[in-house]
């Protein structure tokens, strides 16, 4: 096996925030428990050598929640000197072995301290910080317990990040808010030195007919918002000084003919390995549920989970293809969109993605310029 990811819990959906549209504490209320505490370090110790069971040659451990850094600065120090000592052990036993470990943390950023600034930039972590763009879009709906935005705090840690030289992503939830000011949140993030954005749309409850809550991001909205970025995005690339959208960079790349880099882009849902504080596994971050438990990492390895049922399940489930997704001229490019958009499911299949109509119409729209970076980029490679 040349590579293996993990999403990791280490506080489990613990968090120091209460943001409305949160999709993981809708997740954890919807299983027998929703708290699995903090990870210990056997735990820990018992995961870093699973991953290393088929002998990967690069591990990817990305830390989410929930808040990660509610763990604890010593539980991470702790994880990193672990997995530098399990890869020492395990290339002396076969000297022929050795393996390259990448760290990712998502944070809300609001209790970030320079001891935790120095401790990323020394284990070479990226990180990744949720933010909504300007104070008044993010503090909408990314608010504390007591309903007092965030803002300040997260701005404040990020650059705490930026000043230590650690390499930083801006996380945007796209919601009906930040839909309808498309151009002013990428302009804020941009001017506060973000480079790099994922923007996500929001979920509604699981099992829930999308579109009842105050945040829920409806597919006309979507599309607008697709089509606006896409603008800003493209008239910086023909200036030269293009800043990274992780959605429309996948969407280029796939154009040159290459493989999606995001998931939900690949038409297939693939085992996504995360693991909660206890060491339960399960499919992808969105399912985090009773009925998607693979195992335990201290009772099964992750080869024997792959051969579960809930695993095979899951991927077969996804497999399924609407009717209308057969003739659509998008379909290269969309690939049915992710599994969390094709619900709730019916006769037990996932349904038409929640976005088509956002898709479709943002790949009329927007076609033939993705087609021109394509070109440019493929014409770029090919002469380096």
């Amino acid at each position: 096996m040349e590579t293996i990811g993990f999403l990791i819990k280490p506080a489990s959906g613990r968090c120091n925030l209460a943001c409305r549209y949160c999709f993981y504490r809708d997740v954890a209320e919807n299983r027998e428990r929703d708290d699995y505490g903090i990870m210990d370090l056997e735990t820990a110790r018992k995961l870093i050598s699973r991953a290393l069971e088929p002998k990967p040659r690069l591990i990817s451990f990305g830390f989410q929640g929930g808040e990660p850094t509610l763990a604890g600065l010593a539980f991470f120090e702790s994880f990193a000197e672990m997995a530098r000592e399990q890869i020492r052990q395990a290339s002396a036993e076969d000297p022929d072995y050795t393996a390259e470990i990448q760290f990712t943390l998502q944070t809300n950023g609001v209790s970030l301290t320079p001891a935790w600034a120095d401790f990323f930039k020394r284990e070479n972590f990226l990180i990744g910080i949720s933010i909504d763009g300007p104070r008044l879009l993010h503090d909408t709906y990314r608010v504390r317990r007591d309903d007092s935005g965030t803002y300040t705090q997260v701005l404040d840690g990020a650059r705490l990040l930026f000043a230590q030289g650690v390499p930083v992503n801006a996380l945007c939830v796209v919601d009906a808010l930040t839909a309808d000011n498309a151009a002013t949140v990428y302009r804020h993030l941009r001017s506060r030195g973000f480079d790099w954005i994922q923007f996500i749309p929001c979920l509604d409850p699981l099992g829930e007919e999308p579109g009842g809550r105050s945040w829920s991001l409806s597919p006309a909205a979507y599309g607008r918002f697709l089509r606006e970025i896409f603008d800003l995005r493209y008239a910086e690339w023909r200036a030269g000084t293009p800043m990274n959208v992780r959605w429309i960079d996948n969407i280029v790349s796939m154009a040159m003919g290459f493989p999606p880099e995001s998931c939900g882009m690949s038409g297939v849902c693939p085992i996504s390995f995360t693991v909660e504080a206890d060491g339960s596994v399960y499919p992808c971050d969105f399912y985090v549920t009773d009925e998607w438990y693979l195992g335990n990492i201290k009772d099964v390895s992750f080869e024997e989970m792959l051969e579960s049922s809930a695993a095979r399940r899951f991927t077969r489930d996804s497999r399924h293809k609407s009717p209308e997704c057969e003739t659509c001229f998008a379909y290269p490019l969309c690939r049915g969109g992710c599994r969390r958009d094709r619900e709730p499911f019916k006769d037990g299949k996932p349904v038409l993605n929640r976005y088509c109509r956002s898709y479709k119409e943002f790949f009329s729209y927007a076609w033939e310029r993705i087609r021109e970076m394509a070109d440019f980029e493929s014409r770029n490679r090919s002469q380096t």
